[in-house]
C-alpha cells in the first residue's frame, strides 16, 4: 500500500531548504549574519580567469620514453606523429590539446590533457577570513605541467585507437 504525499512535510523541507540556503550564502560571503541583521545581497559569481597561451616548443612536449610513445612505437614504427595544437592555464591547471597522426592512412585522433600546476597557491576562508597557502608557481612548475597535460592528452589519444 502506497503512502500518501503528507503536504506539512513538504513544507517544512522546504523552509529547512531556505534557511540552509541562507546559511551557505552568509558563508559564501564571508561571514554569518547575527540574529535580526537583515541579509546582505548575493553577490554574482566571478567565473575563473582562462589565459591562452601560443604552445611554445619547450613546454608541451611528453618525454620520448613515456608509456604512449613506447605503445606508438611498439604498434607503428616510425609511422605516427603528434602535435600541440593548443594549449591554455585555467587557474591552477594546465590544459593541451593534443592531436596525434599515425598509420599509413594517417589517421587523426584529437583529445585534451590536463594537469596540475604543482606551485599555484590554495584559497581557502576559515572564520571569516580569507588567505592564500602556497608559492606562486613557478615558470619550471608551469612548463612541467604542460609537459604532463601533453602526456595525458597523447595517451587519451592512444586509449582511442
Amino acid at each position: 500500500m502506497a503512502n500518501p504525499p503528507r503536504p506539512e512535510l513538504s513544507s517544512a523541507f522546504d523552509d529547512m531548504l531556505a534557511q540552509t540556503r541562507k546559511r551557505f550564502e552568509a558563508l559564501y560571503r564571508g561571514g554569518s549574519p547575527r540574529a535580526g541583521e537583515p541579509m546582505a545581497p548575493v553577490r554574482p559569481f566571478v567565473s575563473r580567469e582562462v589565459t591562452a597561451r601560443k604552445p611554445r616548443a619547450t613546454s608541451a612536449k611528453p618525454e620520448a620514453d613515456s608509456l604512449a610513445a613506447y605503445r606508438l612505437n611498439e604498434r607503428f614504427g616510425s609511422d605516427w606523429r603528434y602535435e600541440i595544437t593548443d594549449q591554455k592555464r585555467d587557474g591552477n591547471e594546465a590544459i593541451v590539446l593534443c592531436k596525434l597522426t599515425f598509420g599509413k592512412d594517417n589517421a587523426v585522433r584529437t583529445q585534451f590533457g590536463r594537469a596540475r600546476i604543482s606551485g599555484s597557491p590554495v584559497a581557502a576562508a576559515s572564520g571569516g577570513v580569507r588567505f592564500k597557502i602556497g608559492g606562486s608557481g613557478t615558470e619550471q612548475d608551469v612548463d612541467e605541467a604542460f609537459r604532463r597535460a601533453a602526456e595525458a592528452a597523447l595517451m587519451n589519444c592512444v586509449d582511442l585507437i
